[in-house]
């Protein structure tokens, strides 16, 4: 009985385990710039995507105002 507890409690602590590593995924950016800013730290062309970019292909880029943002290639 003692053995079938330890292999119950170690399913249990890989289960929680991998749930938290599939809810650390990153997500997709809501907007053009949040998609190139943030937490990522990219850069001018490094390939970027945000909600409503529909699947095109984007690359951060720098607007008139100095601004990295998503735009499409």
């Amino acid at each position: 009985m003692f053995k079938f507890t330890h292999l119950i409690f170690a399913a249990a602590a890989a289960a929680f385990l991998l749930a938290g590593q599939a809810s650390a995924a990153p997500a997709i950016a809501d907007n053009d710039v949040d998609a190139c800013n943030g937490s990522n730290h990219y850069g001018v062309g490094h390939s970027c995507a945000f909600a409503q970019s529909q699947g095109n292909c984007t690359a951060c880029q720098t607007n008139s105002c100095g601004v990295l943002i998503c735009v499409p290639n």
